[in-house]
């Protein structure tokens, strides 16, 4: 009876052994990502989606994304009148899969702050410091393109893809959000007052070429119109009115 026991643990030990070593020796990656196999912290190589396999208790495996990631970075910038201007940029991005072990042992895990947000700070600050902040609304694709082009440029051949990067929102300071809005008044109130000194000159115009139009026979006409028919009571003499001697 004993030795059946003695059996029963046994067996029950090479059962536990056999699941943790295969606890220990499979393991999957996901669809859209890549696993980097370190063994005693060196890099060994980075294994592809699927069932894949490694040396029990000697490697550890860290897996990253090869799919689309987003990052959004906010920072607060000058323009090149010295204006503070707060700008939201949106970052669409990917690991190069052939790259993948390059990016672990440059930058780790955390790309995002290592490399990404960094970078993508200085390129902000130093596109935007190049434009007046009144030109900021109205060239704002422009300056999303030159941000691009910098950043991608000096993330060339670290293994990271630029999708697409977008000022997505912004926004200026008090100071000059009610600096814009006095010079909008300002600006209506001159166009007021542009236009009613057109308008009465424009009318002064009009008085003049119509008194000018106005002859003696207009003018007497228009007294004939208007005359009732009754003659004057009292007459000094001269020229009776309305009648022209020729």
């Amino acid at each position: 009876m004993k030795t059946n026991y003695w059996n029963y643990i046994i067996i029950g030990l090479v059962v536990l052994i056999l699941i943790i070593v295969s606890a220990t020796t499979f393991y999957t990656v996901d669809t859209g990502e890549r696993a980097v196999i370190l063994r005693f912290g060196k890099l060994q190589g980075v294994a592809s989606e699927g069932l894949n396999m490694k040396m029990p208790f000697t490697d550890a495996i860290k897996k990253m994304s090869i799919r689309d990631n987003k990052l959004s970075v906010k920072t607060e910038v000058s323009s090149s009148d010295i204006q503070t201007i707060d700008v939201e940029i949106s970052l669409v991005y990917s690991l190069d899969p052939t790259k993948v072990g390059k990016v672990f042992q440059t930058y780790g895990l955390d790309i995002e702050n290592t490399l990404l947000r960094p970078t993508l700070s200085e390129k902000i600050n130093a596109v935007i410091a190049e434009y007046p902040i009144e030109a900021f609304v109205e060239k704002r694709a422009e300056i999303s393109n030159r941000i691009n082009t910098a950043f991608s440029n000096q993330i060339a051949g670290n293994g990271i893809t630029v999708k697409s990067l977008l000022i997505t929102n912004h926004d200026f300071s008090d100071e000059f959000n009610k600096a814009i809005e006095d010079k909008k008044v300002a600006e209506q109130g001159a166009l007021t007052a542009k236009f009613t000194l057109e308008r009465m000159k424009l009318e002064a115009e009009a008085q003049k070429v119509k008194q000018a139009s106005l002859s003696d026979m207009v003018l007497q006409e228009m007294a004939i119109n208007k005359w009732d028919g009754k003659m004057p009571q009292y007459f000094s003499g001269g020229q009776l009115p309305f009648i022209t001697v020729k």
